[in-house]
């Protein structure tokens, strides 16, 4: 058995310890107790901070008979006890668990008993968790638009913290008694309210309550939460009206945001109205309404917005008179840039020009690389720039079609949104059309174009052209795949001075946002048609398309 080496002050406490026990209890004998370690129960909390140390009682019928401000002090000790039955607390040194806020510690505290038996040595862990309760507000962005000012206070017995708008971070609070949660707004027309909600009856330790705001358009709001026992996070879920005074027979039904406009949808039920229903609708930080006039099909108003801002939130309402409904809230899609739609990048690399930055086929792409290489007879690029009294402004494209082309018959003078890699064994698989998008969808498409048609020399589909033709498109698809917005234009004449071209861009899934666009020109509208591998589109020699300074629109 291990030795023992006691101190004056070890033997004096046996003494004391000796001299408050009967006679019986004596004659038991003594044990060891080693307290092994002090830990924190941080699963419930994973936010929890770390505490600096812990101090540790050890007890006996009420009485403390050791303590130490460290426990780690003791980590290394076998205490020699009489035995019994002894009661461990360990506990957060120098904090209050009586305090509440943002700057208040979190307060551990964890407590077991013991038995200690003759002549056995017994092994303690003590596991600590947080004595106090965690509470966090927080708004969702519908929240933040659609109220111009909000201060949420929670409170209890104990006292009150205030969650102003620009707080994130969790507070302590003590438990045992209700939580309570007191919202004061104002909204965008500079009305005031105030809500009052009870966060929980009775706040319990070691719990995260999460109290999380949101806007609703029309009714009292609600209340609603969830709970995860293994974390014991509760999700306190509160939706409050946006307005107090709305008219429920107005009412707005969705709205379908673009860029810089939106359709907005709308119901009413009222009777005998003596003046027109509108639309009215505003920036969520500005407080001046915009009024549009209504159409109205089975039963559904609708109509669309001026001219708005990218990436910005707008709050809408159906309006007849002074008889306002209740408000709703849309965001236009942000802006995406295109490269270079102005033609005025190029570079190069050998015989290929790319009309990117870096000598490829980065963003903007051709079939030069294709047509230029020995397999194909070591012909001359067929999409090159041009500037000066050949370009609109600056260096414009030039897009020339051939033929007498190795394999391929002929090659259409091009420039795509995409990548181009010469496949020989399926020629037509070397174009790969669009590069990934998500911004704003835009309406139309512009720009400037000069074209020199050439007779038909070359292809048989679709068999009823005598002149060649160019072809400029636009093309959008969904995360799917699946195409949702197309338009084109299609040149026939001759130009010989640069004239602005424009088309609109047509939608058939009003409701789907991109995932993918390209935009192609083209000097032979059906140069892209194959038949195997050689080109079956009808095309003539020599046919020249130039282009300059493109433009999206978004906004019609």
């Amino acid at each position: 058995m291990r030795r023992f080496i006691f101190s004056t002050f070890t033997l004096c406490l046996l003494a004391i310890m000796i001299a408050c026990q009967d006679e019986t209890s004596l004659s038991d004998g003594y044990g060891y107790l080693q307290v092994s370690s002090v830990g924190l129960d941080k699963n419930v909390i994973p936010q929890a901070r770390a505490v600096e140390k812990m101090g540790l009682d050890i007890l006996q019928e009420g009485t403390v008979v050791k303590h130490v401000d460290d426990w780690t002090l003791l980590q290394s000790e076998s205490l020699l006890l009489p035995v019994g039955n002894y009661f461990l607390r360990a506990y957060s040194m120098d904090k209050d668990s009586t305090q509440q806020g943002f700057e208040v510690a979190p307060y551990y505290l964890g407590e077991t008993l013991v038995k200690i038996e003759k002549d056995i040595s017994r092994s303690v862990e003590i596991v600590c968790s947080m004595v106090q309760s965690m509470v966090a507000v927080s708004y969702s962005q519908n929240f933040k638009n659609a109220f111009s000012s909000y201060d949420c206070v929670v409170s209890n017995e104990y006292g009150s913290i205030d969650f102003t708008s620009q707080e994130t971070r969790p507070a302590y609070c003590r438990t045992g008694k209700s939580l309570n949660a007191v919202l004061k707004v104002i909204n965008t027309d500079g009305n005031s309210f105030t809500f009052n909600k009870v966060i929980t009856e009775k706040a319990e330790k070691r719990y995260y309550y999460k109290v999380k705001y949101d806007v609703t358009n029309e009714g009292n709001g609600s209340f609603n939460f969830t709970v995860d026992e293994t974390t014991h996070e509760y999700e306190v879920n509160i939706t409050v009206p946006m307005t107090s005074d709305a008219d429920p027979n107005l009412k707005v039904t969705g709205s379908n945001a673009f860029g810089k406009f939106a359709y907005m949808y709308g119901a009413s039920t009222l009777t005998g109205e003596t003046e027109p229903i509108v639309f009215q609708y505003k920036k969520s930080s500005e407080g001046v309404w915009k009024s549009v006039s209504t159409t109205v099909e089975n039963g559904v108003y609708s109509a669309k917005t001026e001219e708005l801002e990218f990436g910005t939130s707008y709050v809408y309402r159906l309006a007849c008179g002074t008889k306002v409904g209740a408000t709703d809230m849309f965001t236009t899609e942000v802006y995406q840039e295109i490269p270079n739609l102005n033609f005025d990048t190029w570079s190069q690399s050998g015989k290929n020009y790319f009309a990117n930055a870096d000598a490829s086929d980065s963003y903007w792409a051709t079939g030069n690389t294709g047509v230029t290489s020995f397999l194909a007879g070591s012909k001359d690029p067929i999409t090159v720039f041009v500037e000066g009294d050949d370009a609109y402004s600056g260096k414009a494209a030039k897009l020339r079609t051939i033929t007498g082309v190795t394999l391929v018959k002929s090659a259409a003078g091009n420039l795509f949104i995409g990548s181009y890699k010469t496949n020989m064994s399926n020629p037509s698989a070397s174009v790969t059309f669009g590069r990934p998008y998500t911004g704003a969808r835009p309406v139309s498409l512009s720009g400037y174009y000069k074209y020199s048609p050439q007779p038909i020399n070359e292809g048989s589909k679709p068999g009823t052209l005598t002149t060649d033709e160019c072809n400029i498109y636009v093309k959008l698809w969904d995360a799917s795949g699946n195409q949702i917005g197309f338009g084109e234009f299609v040149g026939t004449e001759t130009v010989t001075s640069y004239t602005r071209f424009s088309f609109d861009i047509t939608y058939t899934d009003m409701t789907a946002k991109p995932a993918t666009i390209t935009i192609v020109a083209t000097s032979s509208h059906y140069g892209g048609d194959f038949s195997g591998s050689a080109v079956v589109g009808q095309v003539g020699n020599g046919s020249t398309l130039w282009i300059d300074e493109f433009e999206l629109s978004y906004y019609k």
